[in-house]
């Protein structure tokens, strides 16, 4: 998100804007979900202090981000998108 410029010791800020489909919004809320509670964990219970404070900073500032992508993924898709069920969905046969 931010650009160090050489030199400078200054950084600009950046963002790229895209177009997701629903699939692709859930993937990454998935992985997102996933790598905060992989953080959490490393913090709850790292021997290491400072690998513990890293995870739960960084913890937090995800945190931050998801619950931003969530909101606007929800207001896309509906609550569905953070269904990360992998169970078959349930067809009934239709005989016209």
């Amino acid at each position: 998100m931010f650009e160090l410029i050489k030199g400078s010791g200054m950084t600009l800020p950046r963002e790229m804007q895209t177009s997701l489909g629903d699939w692709e919004t859930r993937y990454i809320l998935e992985a997102l979900s996933n790598e905060k509670a992989r953080l959490l964990q490393i913090n709850q219970t790292a021997e290491d202090e400072d690998a513990a404070a890293d995870a739960g900073n960084d913890y937090i500032e995800l945190a931050g981000f998801y619950k931003r992508f969530e909101a606007e993924a929800v207001a896309v898709f509906g609550e569905q998108i953070k269904n990360f069920s992998r169970e078959p969905l349930q067809y009934y046969h239709c005989s016209f």
